[in-house]
Order: C-alpha cells, then sequence, then structure tokens
C-alpha cells in the first residue's frame, strides 16, 4: 500500500446527473489511463469506486503520490451539494481516515499551483466541518 497522507475534494463541474461513466470518458479523452479519481459520489448520495486508493490517482497536477481523490458530482460553483452528497462524503471521508490514519482534507483549489475554483465554493464550505470530524477521531 502507498503511503497517504492527504484527501482531495473535487466536484465535477458537470451537470449533477451525469456521473462517474461521464467522468471517466472525459478522463480517458484527456490521456488518463482510467477516471483520476478514487472516489465519485453521484447525485443520489452513492459513491462508486474509481481507481484502486493503493495506486495513484491523476486528480491534482504534482500532488498525486499521497493523495487521494474524491469528486461530488455537479458544479458546486453554481449550485450546493445535495444533503445526500455531504452525508456519503462525510462518511466516506471519516472511514478512510478510521482506516488510514487522520489525514488532511483539502479542496483542489489548496493546492498551491492550482489554478481552479474546484471544488466550488458551495462544496468548500463544508470543508472546515469535515476538518473538525477528521480532527475530532
Amino acid at each position: 500500500m502507498r503511503k497517504i497522507t492527504k484527501i482531495y475534494i473535487h466536484h465535477s463541474a458537470l451537470p449533477r446527473d451525469k456521473g462517474i461513466d461521464e467522468i471517466r470518458e472525459l478522463h480517458i479523452g484527456r490521456g488518463f489511463d482510467d477516471i483520476g479519481y478514487h472516489f465519485v459520489i453521484d447525485q443520489d448520495g452513492k459513491v462508486w469506486a474509481g481507481r484502486p486508493i493503493d495506486e495513484e490517482g491523476a486528480h491534482v497536477k504534482s500532488d498525486n503520490k499521497e493523495s487521494i481523490g474524491i469528486c461530488v458530482c455537479g458544479n458546486c460553483e453554481e449550485e450546493p451539494p445535495l444533503k445526500s452528497q455531504i452525508e456519503a462524503l462525510e462518511e466516506l471521508v471519516l472511514d478512510l481516515c478510521e482506516k488510514l490514519g487522520k489525514l488532511q482534507i483539502l479542496g483542489h483549489l489548496d493546492y498551491p499551483d492550482s489554478d481552479t475554483q474546484c471544488p466550488g465554493n458551495y462544496l468548500y464550505q463544508h470543508l472546515s466541518k469535515l476538518r473538525n470530524k477528521v480532527n475530532a477521531l
């Protein structure tokens, strides 16, 4: 198992009803081997497995080696994530931290060289609450 120290949260920036298959197709079209994220949370709050977590992702340029990528479907710069998506995200992150140890929780935009608003303001607002829950473990 590779060393994992952080989780990056993303939004798909696609319509909320576009899920893992559409994201995978876009990523492969960009030349990736597979979907870049390790997990995708659809509009119903269902968590889909992307890349296995023991494989390096392709979700934050130059910072994939020790990170896990989680994507919430939807454009969270234009509309808030659904309650089901937030609940699924919290459950997934807490489960990962219980299994792997406390991990740093970041939005894609937190990476210093990123030129993005990902995961969108509406989703980013939830990350401080999520960090507090991780710190309370």
